[in-house]
Protein backbone atom coordinates (compact mmCIF):
# COMPACT_ATOMS: atom_id res chain seq x y z
CA UNK A 1 0.00 0.00 0.00
CA UNK A 2 2.85 2.41 0.75
CA UNK A 3 4.54 1.65 -2.63
CA UNK A 4 1.37 2.76 -4.38
CA UNK A 5 0.49 5.56 -2.10
CA UNK A 6 4.12 6.54 -3.73
CA UNK A 7 3.46 5.44 -7.36
CA UNK A 8 0.11 7.58 -7.24
CA UNK A 9 1.97 10.53 -5.88
CA UNK A 10 4.75 10.18 -8.13
CA UNK A 11 2.04 9.70 -11.16
CA UNK A 12 0.11 13.38 -9.79
CA UNK A 13 3.28 15.04 -9.25
CA UNK A 14 4.11 14.24 -12.95
CA UNK A 15 0.65 15.65 -14.08
CA UNK A 16 1.01 18.60 -12.45
CA UNK A 17 4.69 19.43 -13.86
CA UNK A 18 3.76 18.46 -17.44
CA UNK A 19 0.79 19.40 -18.39
CA UNK A 20 1.40 19.10 -22.18
CA UNK A 21 1.45 15.09 -22.14
CA UNK A 22 -1.93 13.73 -22.74
CA UNK A 23 -3.73 11.69 -20.79
CA UNK A 24 -4.27 8.23 -21.58
CA UNK A 25 -7.12 5.85 -20.92
CA UNK A 26 -8.43 2.22 -21.33
CA UNK A 27 -12.01 3.55 -21.17
CA UNK A 28 -13.44 4.34 -24.49
CA UNK A 29 -16.41 5.83 -23.22
CA UNK A 30 -14.94 8.73 -20.78
CA UNK A 31 -14.80 12.01 -21.91
CA UNK A 32 -13.59 14.84 -20.46
CA UNK A 33 -13.55 18.97 -21.49
CA UNK A 34 -10.06 20.51 -22.21
CA UNK A 35 -8.99 22.92 -19.49
CA UNK A 36 -7.61 25.03 -21.74
CA UNK A 37 -10.28 24.88 -24.35
CA UNK A 38 -13.74 25.39 -22.10
CA UNK A 39 -15.96 28.27 -22.75
CA UNK A 40 -14.64 30.20 -19.57
CA UNK A 41 -11.14 30.31 -20.33
CA UNK A 42 -8.83 33.44 -20.75
CA UNK A 43 -8.08 33.54 -24.38
CA UNK A 44 -4.93 32.43 -25.51
CA UNK A 45 -3.01 34.84 -27.97
CA UNK A 46 -1.47 32.69 -31.04
CA UNK A 47 1.83 31.74 -31.25
CA UNK A 48 2.30 34.64 -34.29
CA UNK A 49 0.53 37.51 -32.21
CA UNK A 50 3.21 36.48 -29.25
CA UNK A 51 6.22 36.79 -32.09
CA UNK A 52 4.82 39.85 -33.36
CA UNK A 53 4.32 41.35 -29.40
CA UNK A 54 8.31 40.29 -28.98
CA UNK A 55 9.26 41.76 -31.84
CA UNK A 56 7.91 44.45 -31.08
CA UNK A 57 8.92 44.51 -27.38
CA UNK A 58 12.88 44.19 -28.79
CA UNK A 59 12.36 47.11 -31.00
CA UNK A 60 10.97 49.61 -28.43
CA UNK A 61 13.83 48.15 -26.14
CA UNK A 62 16.42 49.48 -28.57
CA UNK A 63 14.70 52.65 -29.44
CA UNK A 64 15.19 53.78 -25.70
CA UNK A 65 18.71 52.36 -25.34
CA UNK A 66 19.15 54.76 -28.75
CA UNK A 67 17.43 57.24 -26.88
CA UNK A 68 19.21 57.46 -22.93
CA UNK A 69 22.60 57.00 -25.38
CA UNK A 70 21.08 60.14 -27.34
CA UNK A 71 20.09 62.12 -24.08
CA UNK A 72 23.03 61.23 -22.16
CA UNK A 73 26.72 61.07 -23.64
CA UNK A 74 27.64 61.94 -20.65
CA UNK A 75 26.91 57.91 -19.29
CA UNK A 76 29.82 55.83 -20.54
CA UNK A 77 29.67 52.52 -22.65
CA UNK A 78 29.35 49.69 -21.42
CA UNK A 79 31.08 46.30 -23.37
CA UNK A 80 31.74 43.12 -22.45
CA UNK A 81 34.91 42.42 -24.48
CA UNK A 82 37.71 43.77 -22.81
CA UNK A 83 39.83 44.54 -26.68
CA UNK A 84 37.18 46.71 -27.67
CA UNK A 85 38.04 50.14 -28.28
CA UNK A 86 36.85 53.17 -29.81
CA UNK A 87 36.81 56.37 -29.88
CA UNK A 88 34.97 59.60 -28.29
CA UNK A 89 32.75 61.56 -31.09
CA UNK A 90 32.93 64.44 -28.92
CA UNK A 91 37.05 64.16 -27.80
CA UNK A 92 37.73 63.02 -31.90
CA UNK A 93 40.57 65.39 -32.98
CA UNK A 94 37.98 66.36 -36.11
CA UNK A 95 35.63 67.48 -33.37
CA UNK A 96 34.47 71.17 -34.00
CA UNK A 97 35.42 73.32 -30.29
CA UNK A 98 32.89 73.15 -27.72
CA UNK A 99 32.28 76.17 -26.25
CA UNK A 100 31.28 77.02 -22.84
CA UNK A 101 28.14 77.31 -20.77
CA UNK A 102 29.35 80.73 -19.79
CA UNK A 103 30.33 81.50 -23.24
CA UNK A 104 27.15 80.80 -24.63
CA UNK A 105 25.38 82.50 -22.29
CA UNK A 106 27.20 85.59 -22.85
CA UNK A 107 27.06 85.03 -26.61
CA UNK A 108 23.27 85.16 -25.99
CA UNK A 109 23.01 88.52 -23.72
CA UNK A 110 25.39 90.04 -26.81
CA UNK A 111 23.06 88.79 -29.23
CA UNK A 112 20.29 90.25 -27.52
CA UNK A 113 21.69 93.57 -27.00
CA UNK A 114 23.07 93.90 -30.88
CA UNK A 115 19.58 92.95 -31.65
CA UNK A 116 17.76 95.74 -28.95
CA UNK A 117 21.06 98.49 -30.47
CA UNK A 118 19.72 97.31 -34.42
CA UNK A 119 15.88 97.97 -33.34
CA UNK A 120 16.80 101.25 -32.06
CA UNK A 121 19.03 101.99 -35.11
CA UNK A 122 16.57 101.08 -37.84
CA UNK A 123 13.69 103.00 -35.64
CA UNK A 124 15.84 106.04 -35.36
CA UNK A 125 17.56 105.89 -39.19
CA UNK A 126 14.29 105.43 -40.68
CA UNK A 127 11.75 107.62 -38.76
CA UNK A 128 9.58 106.99 -42.06
CA UNK A 129 8.68 103.55 -40.88
CA UNK A 130 5.33 103.67 -39.27
CA UNK A 131 5.16 101.99 -36.07
CA UNK A 132 3.42 98.65 -35.81
CA UNK A 133 1.19 99.00 -32.74
CA UNK A 134 -0.85 95.32 -32.01
CA UNK A 135 -3.14 97.63 -29.37
CA UNK A 136 -6.53 99.00 -31.71
CA UNK A 137 -6.69 101.97 -29.14
CA UNK A 138 -3.29 103.55 -29.21
CA UNK A 139 -2.28 106.70 -30.34
CA UNK A 140 0.74 108.91 -30.83
CA UNK A 141 1.13 112.44 -31.92
CA UNK A 142 3.58 113.42 -34.93
CA UNK A 143 7.44 113.96 -33.18
CA UNK A 144 8.06 116.53 -35.72
CA UNK A 145 4.69 118.52 -35.57
CA UNK A 146 4.63 118.60 -31.89
CA UNK A 147 4.48 121.57 -29.85
CA UNK A 148 7.96 121.12 -28.51
CA UNK A 149 9.60 120.01 -31.73
CA UNK A 150 12.60 122.20 -32.61
CA UNK A 151 11.94 125.13 -35.26
CA UNK A 152 12.52 123.90 -39.40
CA UNK A 153 14.56 125.90 -41.20
CA UNK A 154 13.24 127.85 -44.98
CA UNK A 155 13.70 126.81 -48.18
CA UNK A 156 16.01 129.89 -48.19
CA UNK A 157 17.58 129.68 -45.33
CA UNK A 158 18.70 125.89 -46.85
CA UNK A 159 19.79 127.13 -49.89
CA UNK A 160 21.83 129.57 -48.10
CA UNK A 161 23.54 126.84 -46.32
CA UNK A 162 24.27 124.93 -48.97
CA UNK A 163 26.06 127.83 -50.82
CA UNK A 164 28.20 128.35 -47.74
CA UNK A 165 28.88 124.82 -47.32
CA UNK A 166 30.27 124.54 -50.85
CA UNK A 167 32.15 127.83 -50.26
CA UNK A 168 33.86 126.06 -46.76
CA UNK A 169 34.82 122.85 -49.73
CA UNK A 170 36.76 125.28 -51.77
CA UNK A 171 38.47 126.69 -49.55
CA UNK A 172 39.41 123.31 -47.91
CA UNK A 173 40.68 122.21 -51.21
CA UNK A 174 42.88 124.89 -51.31
CA UNK A 175 44.30 124.33 -47.95
CA UNK A 176 44.75 120.17 -48.56
CA UNK A 177 46.28 121.32 -51.97
CA UNK A 178 48.49 124.13 -49.93
CA UNK A 179 49.31 122.08 -46.71
CA UNK A 180 49.64 118.65 -49.22
CA UNK A 181 52.07 120.05 -52.16
CA UNK A 182 53.47 116.62 -52.90
CA UNK A 183 49.52 115.24 -53.96
CA UNK A 184 50.06 115.76 -57.83
CA UNK A 185 48.15 118.18 -59.94
CA UNK A 186 45.12 116.65 -62.29
CA UNK A 187 44.41 118.20 -65.79
CA UNK A 188 42.55 117.28 -67.84
CA UNK A 189 44.03 119.28 -70.63
CA UNK A 190 47.13 116.99 -72.12
CA UNK A 191 48.62 120.79 -73.59
CA UNK A 192 48.95 121.90 -69.96
CA UNK A 193 53.16 122.48 -68.89
CA UNK A 194 54.31 124.01 -65.88
CA UNK A 195 57.75 123.43 -63.92
CA UNK A 196 57.27 121.93 -60.44
CA UNK A 197 57.87 124.11 -57.81
CA UNK A 198 59.68 121.20 -55.79
CA UNK A 199 61.34 120.02 -58.08
CA UNK A 200 63.84 122.97 -58.94
CA UNK A 201 67.21 123.63 -58.43
CA UNK A 202 66.71 125.76 -55.59
CA UNK A 203 63.90 123.71 -53.81
CA UNK A 204 64.77 122.44 -49.87
CA UNK A 205 65.55 119.13 -49.66
CA UNK A 206 62.13 116.72 -49.31
CA UNK A 207 61.29 113.68 -47.67
CA UNK A 208 60.75 110.42 -49.18
CA UNK A 209 57.20 109.56 -48.90
CA UNK A 210 58.20 106.30 -46.99
CA UNK A 211 59.40 108.08 -44.40
CA UNK A 212 56.94 110.47 -43.83
CA UNK A 213 54.53 107.19 -43.34
CA UNK A 214 56.43 106.23 -40.98
CA UNK A 215 56.96 108.98 -39.38
CA UNK A 216 52.83 109.15 -39.34
CA UNK A 217 52.48 105.80 -38.14
CA UNK A 218 54.85 106.42 -35.11
CA UNK A 219 52.94 109.48 -34.02
CA UNK A 220 49.71 107.51 -34.30
CA UNK A 221 51.19 104.77 -32.45
CA UNK A 222 52.23 107.24 -29.87
CA UNK A 223 48.45 109.10 -29.38
CA UNK A 224 47.09 105.78 -29.38
CA UNK A 225 48.96 104.85 -26.16
CA UNK A 226 49.13 108.49 -24.64
CA UNK A 227 44.92 107.80 -24.88
CA UNK A 228 45.18 104.24 -23.11
CA UNK A 229 47.56 105.58 -20.82
CA UNK A 230 44.79 108.89 -20.24
CA UNK A 231 42.07 106.05 -19.97
CA UNK A 232 43.87 103.90 -17.42
CA UNK A 233 45.02 106.56 -15.20
CA UNK A 234 41.52 108.35 -14.89
CA UNK A 235 38.83 105.96 -15.24
CA UNK A 236 36.41 108.32 -13.77
CA UNK A 237 36.63 110.80 -16.95
CA UNK A 238 34.20 109.89 -19.16
CA UNK A 239 34.09 107.93 -22.26
CA UNK A 240 32.71 110.39 -25.38
CA UNK A 241 31.04 109.31 -27.82
CA UNK A 242 29.69 110.56 -31.38
CA UNK A 243 27.03 108.51 -32.03
CA UNK A 244 24.07 109.33 -30.12
CA UNK A 245 22.66 105.42 -30.40
CA UNK A 246 25.78 103.71 -29.35
CA UNK A 247 24.95 102.32 -25.70
CA UNK A 248 27.80 99.88 -23.67
CA UNK A 249 27.79 97.96 -20.55
CA UNK A 250 30.32 99.98 -17.58
CA UNK A 251 33.48 98.10 -16.95
CA UNK A 252 33.00 98.30 -13.11
CA UNK A 253 28.74 98.20 -12.84
CA UNK A 254 29.35 94.55 -14.45
CA UNK A 255 27.61 92.08 -12.60
CA UNK A 256 31.43 89.69 -12.54
CA UNK A 257 32.76 93.27 -11.36
CA UNK A 258 34.37 93.50 -7.77
CA UNK A 259 32.66 94.72 -5.24
CA UNK A 260 33.27 98.77 -5.32
CA UNK A 261 33.23 99.99 -1.81
CA UNK A 262 31.03 103.35 -1.40
CA UNK A 263 31.89 107.00 -1.05
CA UNK A 264 31.08 106.95 2.58
CA UNK A 265 33.10 103.68 2.85
CA UNK A 266 36.12 105.09 1.92
CA UNK A 267 35.45 108.20 3.51
CA UNK A 268 35.14 105.71 7.00
CA UNK A 269 38.20 104.12 5.54
CA UNK A 270 40.10 107.41 5.24
CA UNK A 271 39.14 108.96 8.64
CA UNK A 272 39.78 105.35 10.27
CA UNK A 273 43.19 105.25 9.03
CA UNK A 274 43.53 108.71 10.67
CA UNK A 275 42.67 107.99 13.89
CA UNK A 276 45.17 105.01 13.62
CA UNK A 277 47.89 107.08 12.70
CA UNK A 278 47.51 109.48 15.38
CA UNK A 279 47.18 106.22 18.36
CA UNK A 280 50.37 105.03 16.36
CA UNK A 281 51.82 108.76 17.44
CA UNK A 282 50.42 108.96 20.23
CA UNK A 283 51.79 105.19 21.38
CA UNK A 284 55.30 105.96 19.91
CA UNK A 285 55.93 109.25 22.25
CA UNK A 286 54.17 107.24 25.23
CA UNK A 287 56.48 104.28 24.64
CA UNK A 288 59.76 106.16 23.53
CA UNK A 289 60.09 109.48 26.23
CA UNK A 290 63.72 109.41 25.92
CA UNK A 291 63.10 110.84 22.29
CA UNK A 292 62.79 114.25 22.47
CA UNK A 293 59.47 116.84 20.80
CA UNK A 294 60.38 118.70 17.58
CA UNK A 295 58.92 121.54 17.27
CA UNK A 296 59.76 124.67 14.73
CA UNK A 297 58.31 127.41 16.91
CA UNK A 298 61.91 128.77 18.52
CA UNK A 299 60.11 131.01 20.87
CA UNK A 300 57.97 127.47 22.20
CA UNK A 301 58.62 126.44 25.99
CA UNK A 302 57.04 123.63 28.34
CA UNK A 303 57.89 121.94 31.63
CA UNK A 304 58.67 118.13 31.94
CA UNK A 305 55.69 115.71 32.17
CA UNK A 306 58.13 113.17 34.43
CA UNK A 307 58.74 116.16 36.84
CA UNK A 308 55.61 117.70 37.30
CA UNK A 309 54.58 118.32 41.12
CA UNK A 310 51.30 116.51 39.92
CA UNK A 311 53.34 113.27 38.06
CA UNK A 312 53.19 109.92 39.72
CA UNK A 313 55.99 108.72 41.92
CA UNK A 314 58.63 106.95 39.91
CA UNK A 315 60.11 103.53 41.45
CA UNK A 316 63.87 103.40 42.30
CA UNK A 317 66.57 101.80 40.45
CA UNK A 318 66.79 99.09 42.87
CA UNK A 319 63.01 98.33 42.91
CA UNK A 320 63.03 98.40 38.75
CA UNK A 321 66.01 95.99 39.46
CA UNK A 322 64.22 93.53 41.51
CA UNK A 323 61.33 93.50 39.01
CA UNK A 324 63.69 92.60 36.09
CA UNK A 325 65.03 89.62 37.72
CA UNK A 326 61.84 88.63 38.95
CA UNK A 327 60.05 88.94 35.15
CA UNK A 328 63.99 86.61 34.54
CA UNK A 329 62.94 83.75 37.28
CA UNK A 330 59.31 83.95 35.51
CA UNK A 331 61.01 83.54 31.95
CA UNK A 332 63.42 80.65 33.13
CA UNK A 333 60.21 78.87 35.08
CA UNK A 334 58.29 79.49 31.56
CA UNK A 335 61.40 77.90 29.78
CA UNK A 336 61.56 74.54 31.81
CA UNK A 337 57.59 74.23 31.56
CA UNK A 338 57.17 74.29 27.79
CA UNK A 339 60.34 71.60 27.41
CA UNK A 340 58.71 69.75 29.75
CA UNK A 341 55.68 69.75 27.98
CA UNK A 342 57.23 69.68 24.86
CA UNK A 343 59.93 66.64 24.65
CA UNK A 344 59.55 66.71 20.79
CA UNK A 345 61.15 70.36 20.55
CA UNK A 346 64.29 69.90 19.84
CA UNK A 347 67.05 71.62 22.58
CA UNK A 348 69.24 74.47 20.92
CA UNK A 349 72.83 75.64 21.81
CA UNK A 350 75.33 77.64 20.98
CA UNK A 351 78.48 75.31 21.76
CA UNK A 352 79.65 72.88 19.07
CA UNK A 353 81.22 70.66 21.70
CA UNK A 354 78.14 70.38 23.65
CA UNK A 355 77.05 66.45 23.44
CA UNK A 356 74.39 64.82 25.81
CA UNK A 357 72.44 61.45 25.60
CA UNK A 358 69.47 61.39 24.32
CA UNK A 359 66.34 60.67 26.58
CA UNK A 360 64.18 58.85 23.81
CA UNK A 361 67.19 56.59 22.63
CA UNK A 362 68.39 55.47 26.24
CA UNK A 363 69.03 52.08 26.37
CA UNK A 364 66.29 51.45 29.28
CA UNK A 365 63.89 53.88 27.38
CA UNK A 366 60.38 51.52 26.11
CA UNK A 367 60.24 50.51 22.73
CA UNK A 368 58.91 53.49 20.04
CA UNK A 369 57.22 52.83 16.89
CA UNK A 370 58.70 53.93 13.69
CA UNK A 371 57.29 56.33 11.55
CA UNK A 372 56.23 53.93 8.57
CA UNK A 373 54.58 52.13 11.52
CA UNK A 374 53.01 55.01 12.81
CA UNK A 375 52.03 55.95 9.15
CA UNK A 376 50.43 52.33 8.24
CA UNK A 377 48.55 52.44 11.54
CA UNK A 378 47.41 55.38 10.75
CA UNK A 379 46.00 54.93 7.14
CA UNK A 380 44.62 51.59 8.62
CA UNK A 381 42.44 53.53 10.69
CA UNK A 382 41.18 55.98 8.07
CA UNK A 383 40.77 52.74 6.05
CA UNK A 384 38.91 51.15 8.98
CA UNK A 385 36.87 54.24 8.97
CA UNK A 386 35.74 54.49 5.25
CA UNK A 387 34.86 51.09 5.48
CA UNK A 388 32.72 51.46 8.64
CA UNK A 389 30.87 54.36 7.35
CA UNK A 390 30.38 52.36 3.95
CA UNK A 391 29.01 49.59 5.92
CA UNK A 392 26.82 52.05 7.66
CA UNK A 393 25.44 53.65 4.88
CA UNK A 394 24.94 50.19 2.99
CA UNK A 395 22.65 48.70 6.18
CA UNK A 396 20.84 51.79 7.04
CA UNK A 397 19.70 53.15 3.82
CA UNK A 398 17.39 54.84 5.33
CA UNK A 399 19.60 57.36 7.01
CA UNK A 400 19.61 60.20 4.97
CA UNK A 401 23.03 61.94 3.27
CA UNK A 402 24.05 64.99 5.32
CA UNK A 403 25.68 67.72 2.67
CA UNK A 404 26.78 71.16 3.88
CA UNK A 405 26.25 72.58 0.24
CA UNK A 406 23.07 73.88 0.05
CA UNK A 407 22.97 73.84 -3.86
CA UNK A 408 23.73 69.50 -3.98
CA UNK A 409 21.20 67.95 -5.54
CA UNK A 410 20.82 64.24 -6.45
CA UNK A 411 17.84 61.57 -7.91
CA UNK A 412 16.89 59.13 -5.15
CA UNK A 413 18.85 55.77 -5.68
CA UNK A 414 15.34 54.02 -5.27
CA UNK A 415 13.10 56.14 -7.02
CA UNK A 416 14.93 56.33 -10.15
CA UNK A 417 13.17 55.50 -13.79
CA UNK A 418 15.57 52.42 -13.84
CA UNK A 419 15.26 51.23 -10.81
CA UNK A 420 13.87 47.60 -10.54
CA UNK A 421 10.50 47.50 -9.52
CA UNK A 422 9.70 47.43 -5.39
CA UNK A 423 7.48 44.49 -4.32
CA UNK A 424 4.60 46.29 -1.46
CA UNK A 425 4.21 45.27 1.50
CA UNK A 426 1.09 43.00 1.06
CA UNK A 427 3.42 41.19 -1.22
CA UNK A 428 6.23 40.56 1.28
CA UNK A 429 3.86 39.89 3.57
CA UNK A 430 2.45 36.97 1.46
CA UNK A 431 5.95 35.75 0.19
CA UNK A 432 6.80 35.50 3.86
CA UNK A 433 3.60 33.62 4.92
CA UNK A 434 4.53 31.38 2.04
CA UNK A 435 7.96 30.80 2.64
CA UNK A 436 6.82 29.85 6.14
CA UNK A 437 4.66 27.58 4.96
CA UNK A 438 7.07 26.06 3.01
CA UNK A 439 9.61 25.50 6.09
CA UNK A 440 7.01 23.90 8.35
CA UNK A 441 5.91 21.13 5.54
CA UNK A 442 9.57 20.96 4.44
CA UNK A 443 10.48 20.18 8.11
CA UNK A 444 7.28 17.81 8.77
CA UNK A 445 8.68 15.85 5.73
CA UNK A 446 11.93 15.69 7.22
CA UNK A 447 10.76 14.41 10.14
CA UNK A 448 8.64 11.64 8.25
CA UNK A 449 11.71 11.27 5.88
CA UNK A 450 14.07 10.50 8.49
CA UNK A 451 12.50 9.42 12.04
CA UNK A 452 15.63 7.73 13.12
CA UNK A 453 16.81 11.73 13.59
CA UNK A 454 16.02 12.02 17.14
CA UNK A 455 13.31 15.19 18.39
CA UNK A 456 15.41 18.01 19.93
CA UNK A 457 13.52 19.09 23.00
CA UNK A 458 14.49 22.25 25.34
CA UNK A 459 12.23 21.54 27.89
CA UNK A 460 13.99 18.66 30.41
CA UNK A 461 11.07 17.03 32.19
CA UNK A 462 9.24 16.59 28.73
CA UNK A 463 8.86 12.88 28.16
CA UNK A 464 7.32 10.87 25.16
CA UNK A 465 6.79 6.86 24.42
CA UNK A 466 8.27 5.70 21.25
CA UNK A 467 6.14 5.32 18.30
CA UNK A 468 7.92 2.15 17.29
CA UNK A 469 8.54 0.49 20.58
CA UNK A 470 4.69 1.28 21.53
CA UNK A 471 2.73 -1.71 23.49
CA UNK A 472 0.13 -1.59 19.91
CA UNK A 473 2.92 -1.44 17.62
CA UNK A 474 2.87 -4.06 14.56
CA UNK A 475 5.39 -6.67 14.38
CA UNK A 476 8.54 -5.56 12.52
CA UNK A 477 10.41 -8.65 10.66
CA UNK A 478 14.28 -8.82 11.49
CA UNK A 479 16.93 -9.26 8.77
CA UNK A 480 19.64 -12.08 9.07
CA UNK A 481 22.58 -11.93 7.71
CA UNK A 482 22.36 -14.96 4.49
CA UNK A 483 25.10 -17.70 4.49
CA UNK A 484 27.82 -17.75 1.96
CA UNK A 485 26.27 -20.83 -0.58
CA UNK A 486 27.85 -21.51 -4.16
CA UNK A 487 25.12 -21.12 -6.54
CA UNK A 488 24.36 -17.19 -8.15
CA UNK A 489 21.62 -16.79 -5.67
CA UNK A 490 20.69 -16.77 -1.86
CA UNK A 491 17.40 -16.94 0.35
CA UNK A 492 17.09 -14.00 2.53
CA UNK A 493 14.92 -15.59 6.20
CA UNK A 494 12.74 -13.15 7.99
CA UNK A 495 11.99 -14.20 11.21
CA UNK A 496 9.40 -12.11 13.14
CA UNK A 497 10.31 -11.48 16.97
CA UNK A 498 7.17 -13.79 17.91
CA UNK A 499 8.53 -16.69 15.96
CA UNK A 500 4.77 -17.22 15.26
CA UNK A 501 5.11 -17.07 11.01
CA UNK A 502 7.78 -18.22 9.15
CA UNK A 503 7.63 -16.13 6.08
CA UNK A 504 10.52 -16.70 3.17
CA UNK A 505 10.60 -14.94 0.10
CA UNK A 506 13.11 -15.49 -3.20
CA UNK A 507 14.95 -12.89 -5.24
CA UNK A 508 17.89 -12.17 -7.31
CA UNK A 509 20.08 -10.15 -5.46
CA UNK A 510 23.99 -10.24 -5.91
CA UNK A 511 25.64 -12.24 -3.55
CA UNK A 512 29.24 -11.78 -4.35
CA UNK A 513 29.69 -9.72 -1.26
CA UNK A 514 27.69 -9.22 1.68
CA UNK A 515 25.34 -6.05 2.17
CA UNK A 516 27.56 -2.81 3.42
CA UNK A 517 26.30 -1.93 6.71
CA UNK A 518 25.02 1.87 7.63
CA UNK A 519 28.50 2.68 8.88
CA UNK A 520 30.10 1.13 5.68
CA UNK A 521 27.87 2.57 3.55
CA UNK A 522 27.73 5.80 5.70
CA UNK A 523 24.54 6.41 4.07
CA UNK A 524 21.34 6.84 6.13
CA UNK A 525 18.57 4.45 6.09
CA UNK A 526 15.15 5.77 4.80
CA UNK A 527 11.82 4.29 4.68
CA UNK A 528 9.90 2.71 2.34
CA UNK A 529 7.19 5.33 1.81
CA UNK A 530 10.35 7.70 1.68
CA UNK A 531 8.99 10.98 -1.22
CA UNK A 532 10.91 13.54 -2.94
CA UNK A 533 9.24 17.08 -2.06
CA UNK A 534 11.05 18.64 -5.09
CA UNK A 535 13.68 20.53 -3.64
CA UNK A 536 12.32 20.73 0.00
CA UNK A 537 14.75 18.44 1.47
CA UNK A 538 18.55 20.08 1.21
CA UNK A 539 19.60 19.03 4.66
CA UNK A 540 19.87 15.33 3.04
CA UNK A 541 20.91 13.56 0.01
CA UNK A 542 17.21 12.60 -1.71
CA UNK A 543 19.30 10.58 -4.58
CA UNK A 544 20.01 7.69 -2.27
CA UNK A 545 18.96 4.01 -2.83
CA UNK A 546 16.17 3.37 -0.64
CA UNK A 547 17.10 -0.31 1.40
Amino acid sequence: MILQDVENLRKAAQEYMHPEVGVVVTDSTACARCYFDRASAPEQETVEYAEERRMALADAAALKKLAVDYMHPEVGVVVTDSTACARCYFDRASAPEQETVEYAEERRMALADAAALKKLAVDYMHPEVGVVVTDSTACARCYFDRASAPEQETVEYAEERRMALADAAALKKLAVDYMHPEVGVVVTDSTACARCYFDRASAPEQETAEYAEERRMALADAAALKKLAVDYMHPEVGVVVTDSTACARCYFDRASAPEQETAEYAEERRMALADAAALKKLAVDYMHPEVGVVVTDSTACARCYFDRASAPEQETAEYAEERRMALADAAALKKLAVDYMHPEVGVVVTDSTACARCYFDRASAPEQETVEYAEERRMALADAAALKKLAVDYMHPEVGVVVTDSTACARCYFDRASAPEQETAEYAEERRMALADAAALKKLAVDYMHPEVGVVVTDSTACARCYFDRASAPTQPSFTEPKASTTSTHTVQLKPKDAKTNVSSSKEVVASKRLPTHREANIIRKSASAVQLYGLDEDHDDSASFF
